[in-house]
């Protein structure tokens, strides 16, 4: 099943987005993002399996988009799939 992460600069923003994906119907784990994802080497993923893009829509449509969209590749690499 592909992982995707959407990268946010705070803990909050990140527990913000994940609230409201959570009553949307999604099932959201938060975790620090990958540091090769983060400029500061310091930032904070949502993890999601499925809906991606509607997701980053429901979040733009609240003022919660704020980072990134990566997808997990098979050799373990992530690819951003949304700037």
């Amino acid at each position: 099943m592909t992982q995707y992460l959407i990268t946010f600069r705070t803990l909050t923003q990140a527990q913000r987005a994940a609230r409201l994906l959570e009553r949307a119907g999604y099932t959201v784990t938060i975790r620090r993002a990958p540091a090769k994802l983060s400029v500061s080497g310091c930032g904070y993923a949502a993890a999601l399996r499925k809906r991606a893009f509607e997701a980053v829509e429901l979040l733009r449509g609240h003022g919660l988009w704020t980072g990134k969209l990566f997808r997990l590749e098979e050799n373990g690499d992530y690819r951003e799939v949304l700037p």
